[in-house]
C-alpha cells in the first residue's frame, strides 16, 4: 500500500483571520519591503511546519517497517526452530531405529552363538557317548565270561526291585483311579440330587400355580353364579310387581337376553356315541398266526454294548487283569533280555543289532505312551473348559466369561473351520458387557461349524449301524459293528471338538459317555420315534431285522448326542440341542421307506 504525504494547511483562519484584524492599521503603515519580509517569514514558517510533518510521517513509516521486519524475523526464527525440532525428532527416531536394529542383530548373533554352542555340546555328548560305548563294549568283551554269573544275579535283583517299584506304582495308580471314580460317582450323585430337587421344586411350583388357578376359577364361577342368581331374583320380583299392578297397567314382557360368559355351565351328552362302521382303514392289523404277537424291536446289539461299556469292573477283576498284565510283561521282558544276552554271547554284531531293534521298539512304545498322555491332557483340558463355562454361567460373571472366551480362542487358535468365528469374537469381545450374552455369542460363532460336523458324524454312524443290523443276520456281527462304529464316532466327535483322543483316551471317553447315558436313563427308544422315522411297527412287521436296525440307529444317535454333550466345551444354551428324531431321519433317509410309501 502506497502512503501519501499529508499536507497540513497552516495558513488558515487561526493565523491570519484575527491577526490582520488586530494589526490592520499597522499593516497599512508597513512598507512593501516589510510586507514582503513578513510574507517570506510566513512562507518559511509554513514550509518548516510541513517539513516537520513530513519527518514525523517518515519516522512513523520507518517504525512500521521496522516492526514488520521484526515480525518477519520472528516468524523466520519460529520456522527455523520448528525445522530444528523436526530434524532433531527425526534424528532421535533414526537413532532409536538403529539401536533396535543393532539390538536385533545382537540378539540374532547371540541366538546363533547359542545354537552353535548347543550343537557343539550335542556333538561333544554324542562323541563322548560313542567313546563310552566303545570302552564299555571293549570292557564287556574282555570281562564277559568272568562276570556272567555276577551279572545274572544282579539282573535278578534289579528285576525284583523293578517289579516291586512297578507294583507300588500300580497300587498308587489304582488308589488314584479309585479316588477319581469315587469323586465321579459323588459328582454324578450330586448332579442327580440337584436334578431331582429341581424337578421337585418345578412340580411344587406347577402344583401351586394349578391350585391358584383353580381357586381363581372357582372364585370367578361363584361370583358369576351369584350374579346370575341376583339377576333371576330381580326378574322374578319385577314379574310379581307387574302381576300385582294388574293386566291394564301391565306392559308386554320384553325378552331378557341371557348373559352367557366364558364360565357359563355347559351341558354334555354323556350317552355313548354310535359306533362307526368297521372299514378296512379302521380295522386292526392281522396278527401273525405263526408266532402270535409280534415282538417289539429292542436293539439288543446297542443295549448290550451300552451295558458292557457302562458297567464298572469289580476290584477283583481289576486286580486279576493287572496281575496278568504284569506277569505277561515280566515274562516278555525276561525273554527279550535272555534273547539279547545270548546273542551278545554268540556274536557281538548280531547282539548289537538285536539290542538296537529292542531299543527302537522301546522308543516306539514310549512315543505311544507319550501320545496317550497327550490325548488324556487334551481331554482334561476340555473338562477344565467345561467346568469354567459352568462356573461362569452359574455366577453370571463377565470376567469369568471373558476368561472362558480367551481360553476357547487359544484352544481353537489353529483351526481353519473356526477362523471366521474367532475373528468375529475378537472384534466384538469388548462390545458385549453381559456374561450370558458373551457366552451365547461364543457358542453361536465358535461352535456352530463344530456342531454341524459332529452331527454329520452321528448320521454316518447311525446309518452304518442300522444298515449292517438290517442286512447281516448274525448277532455277534451286530455287536461288533455297533461297538466299533460307536467307538469310532465318539473318537471323531472328540477330535472335532479338540479332544484328539488316543486308543485308551477313546475307551475312557466312550465309558464316560455311556455311563452318562445309563445314569440319565435315556437308553430306550419309544414307538413314536420309530414310527416317525420308518413306520414303526410296520417296518417291524415287514422285517424284524429292519426294526432292529432302526432301533440300533436310534440308540447310536443318542450315544452321539451324549458324546457331543460330554466333549462340547460349552453346554447347549444358545444353540438348540440336536433332536434324536431329526438326526435319525436325515441319517436313514432312503434306507428305510415309510409305510405310506
Amino acid at each position: 500500500m502506497i502512503r501519501r504525504p499529508v499536507l497540513f494547511d497552516l495558513g488558515g483562519e487561526d493565523e491570519t483571520g484575527d491577526q490582520p484584524a488586530e494589526a490592520g492599521p499597522a499593516a497599512e503603515e508597513r512598507t512593501p519591503s516589510e510586507r514582503e519580509q513578513a510574507e517570506r517569514d510566513e512562507a518559511e514558517r509554513v514550509q518548516a511546519e510541513r517539513d516537520r510533518a513530513a519527518r514525523e510521517k517518515a519516522d512513523r513509516d520507518r517504525a512500521e517497517r521496522e516492526r514488520a521486519e521484526q515480525e518477519r524475523l520472528a516468524r523466520e526464527q519460529a520456522e527455523r526452530e520448528r525445522v530444528e525440532r523436526e530434524r532433531a525428532e527425526q534424528e532421535r527416531l533414526a537413532r532409536e531405529r538403529a539401536e533396535r536394529e543393532r539390538a536385533a542383530r545382537e540378539k540374532d548373533e547371540q541366538d546363533r552363538l547359542a545354537r552353535e554352542k548347543a550343537e557343539r555340546a550335542r556333538l561333544e555328548r554324542e562323541r563322548a557317548e560313542q567313546e563310552r560305548a566303545a570302552r564299555e563294549k571293549a570292557e564287556q568283551d574282555r570281562l564277559a565270561r568272568e562276570r556272567a554269573e555276577r551279572e545274572r544275579v544282579e539282573r535278578e535283583r534289579a528285576e525284583q526291585e523293578s517289579l516291586a517299584r512297578e507294583k507300588a506304582e500300580r497300587e498308587r495308580l489304582e488308589r488314584e483311579r479309585a479316588e477319581q471314580e469315587r469323586a465321579a460317582r459323588e459328582k454324578a450323585e450330586r448332579a442327580r440330587l440337584e436334578r431331582e430337587r429341581a424337578d421337585r421344586e418345578r412340580v411344587a411350583r406347577e402344583k401351586a400355580e394349578q391350585e391358584r388357578l383353580a381357586r381363581e376359577t372357582a372364585e370367578r364361577e361363584r361370583a358369576e353364579r351369584e350374579n346370575a342368581e341376583r339377576e333371576r331374583m330381580n326378574r322374578e320380583k319385577e314379574e310379581r310387581e307387574r302381576m300385582a299392578r294388574g293386566p291394564a297397567m301391565s306392559s308386554p314382557p320384553q325378552a331378557d337376553p341371557v348373559r352367557r360368559t366364558a364360565r357359563a355351565p355347559v351341558l354334555f351328552d354323556t350317552e355313548a356315541a354310535p359306533e362307526k362302521p368297521l372299514t378296512p382303514a379302521t380295522a386292526p392289523p392281522v396278527p401273525d398266526l405263526e408266532t402270535g404277537e409280534i415282538p417289539r424291536p429292542e436293539g439288543r446289539a446297542m443295549q448290550t454294548v451300552m451295558a458292557l461299556a457302562a458297567r464298572r469292573p469289580s476290584r477283583l477283576a481289576k486286580f486279576f487283569w493287572s496281575s496278568l498284565s504284569a506277569l505277561l510283561g515280566f515274562i516278555l521282558s525276561v525273554a527279550i533280555w535272555d534273547f539279547v544276552t545270548s546273542l551278545l554271547d554268540r556274536s557281538s554284531i548280531i547282539g548289537t543289532v538285536a539290542l538296537a531293534l529292542v531299543a527302537m521298539v522301546g522308543a516306539a512304545l514310549l512315543l505311544v505312551v507319550l501320545k496317550e498322555l497327550a490325548a488324556f491332557g487334551r481331554l482334561r483340558r476340555l473338562d477344565t473348559l467345561h467346568k469354567e463355562a459352568d462356573a461362569a454361567i452359574a455366577s453370571h460373571d463377565l470376567a469369568k466369561a471373558r476368561t472362558v472366551l480367551d481360553h476357547l480362542l487359544a484352544f481353537y487358535g489353529k483351526r481353519d473351520d473356526t477362523r471366521w468365528g474367532r475373528q468375529n469374537l475378537t472384534d466384538r469381545r469388548d462390545e458385549v458387557l453381559d456374561a450370558d450374552a458373551l457366552l451365547a455369542l461364543t457358542e453361536r460363532e465358535l461352535l456352530t461349524p463344530l456342531d454341524t460336523a459332529a452331527t454329520r458324524e452321528i448320521e454316518s454312524a447311525a446309518r452304518s449301524v442300522a444298515t449292517i443290523t438290517a442286512l447281516v443276520p448274525i448277532t455277534l456281527a451286530d455287536l461288533l459293528v455297533a461297538l466299533t462304529a460307536n467307538l469310532r464316532m465318539i473318537r471323531r466327535i472328540a477330535e472335532i471338538y479338540g479332544g484328539r483322543g488316543g486308543v485308551l483316551g477313546s475307551i475312557r471317553l466312550a465309558r464316560s459317555v455311556l455311563t452318562h447315558l445309563v445314569a440319565t436313563g435315556v437308553v430306550a427308544v419309544g414307538d413314536d420315534m420309530i414310527g416317525s422315522i420308518a413306520g414303526g411297527g410296520v417296518v417291524a412287521r415287514v422285517s424284524r431285522r429292519f426294526g432292529e436296525g432302526v432301533v440300533n440307529g436310534a440308540l447310536t444317535t443318542r450315544v452321539g448326542i451324549a458324546a457331543m454333550e460330554v466333549c462340547r466345551p460349552l453346554p447347549f444354551r444358545e444353540l438348540k440341542r440336536p433332536s434324536v428324531s431329526a438326526v435319525l431321519k436325515r441319517a436313514l433317509a432312503g434306507v428305510f421307506r415309510k409305510a405310506e410309501d
